[in-house]
């Protein structure tokens, strides 16, 4: 006899796959997604079951996709981006709202990533336009009113912040990784003029820690996958540390770390802020306050 065989994809396994390969861990996607790694092992499993074909390989280090993983990734990205579009077109008109953000790349890589994706899928008349850049570039959009709210550096910034806090500004290294005794230690620096570089080497240079730079990028992803790969320390905001993958350098490694860093959450000038609008910023505040022993703003 025939066998009847449902030939629709699940958007839910989809979603497991993609954001698998866009984050290359299991880890990293479980916390995105709010399931645990075993939920989305058998979700992928399932997937591929009802494909017939291999799509992920996993390693202790890394995920990779097949051959077949990287031809359904397209496909993938397409069919959830259609239901995203479809949601749309189906609210009513004039009802969507769009809110723009722009943030430090220090802070987007942190876990205010998971609060916005989850407000979103809670709000969907809402859609969040994100840009990231340096403080000052993001001052003067904010000036401009090309944004409607803005996470950066308090002390890079020409506005009032509604709302700030305190953040370590740490040396770390790969889990595996040992100053090394006698030498000079390998320090991975940013290359364009990043305010923070300066304070933070003084912080070496008051430990009487001898250091050279041994690479220097203007990406903040290049620098993490050195550092992880055991090729020096770098510096960065306490918020955007990977503990999985990097470990935050202490007085046994003879680091002395004394650095902080004040960031804002500035508003565009102006009223008109909706519901919606203030319970973002509330997400927001409540996100990056968290563990820090800031006081959270009222919000009206």
């Amino acid at each position: 006899g025939c066998r009847c065989v449902n030939s629709d994809l699940d958007n839910d396994l989809l979603r497991a796959f993609v954001t698998i390969t866009r984050t290359g861990s299991f880890s990293r996607a479980a916390k995105l997604l709010h399931r645990t790694q075993a939920a989305l092992s058998l979700q992928v499993k399932r997937l591929e079951d009802d494909l017939g074909v291999k799509l992920l390989e996993r390693s202790p280090r890394a995920v990779a996709m097949t051959e077949a993983g990287e031809t359904l990734l397209p496909y993938a990205t397409k069919i959830l981006s259609l239901g995203e579009d479809a949601r749309r077109a189906l609210q009513p008109s004039g009802q969507v709202e769009t809110i723009r953000i722009g943030m430090l790349e220090d802070i987007a890589i942190g876990a205010l990533s998971r609060v916005l994706e989850r407000f979103t899928s809670h709000h969907p008349h809402v859609q969040l336009e994100i840009v990231i850049d340096d403080s000052q570039a993001l001052s003067r959009m904010l000036r401009e009113a090309r944004l409607d709210m803005v996470i950066a550096d308090r002390q890079q910034v020409d506005a009032l912040p509604a709302f700030s806090w305190n953040e370590r500004l740490v040396w770390v290294a790969a889990h595996g990784f040992r100053m090394p005794s006698g030498q000079d230690a390998p320090v991975i620096a940013f290359g364009k003029g990043c305010v923070w570089q300066a304070p933070a080497l003084a912080q070496l240079d008051a430990s009487g820690i001898s250091w050279r730079v041994v690479l220097s990028s203007a990406n903040l992803g290049a620098i993490c996958s050195a550092v992880e790969a055991g090729m020096g320390i770098s510096f960065m905001l306490e918020y955007s540390v990977n503990r999985s993958a990097l470990r935050i350098l202490d007085a046994e490694d003879g680091l002395c770390q004394d650095g902080s860093v004040e960031i804002g959450v500035f508003l565009r000038d102006g009223g008109g802020r909706s519901e919606q609008w203030m319970a973002l910023y509330a997400a927001i505040c409540a996100e990056v306050a968290t563990g820090r022993g800031a006081e959270l703003p009222v919000v009206a």
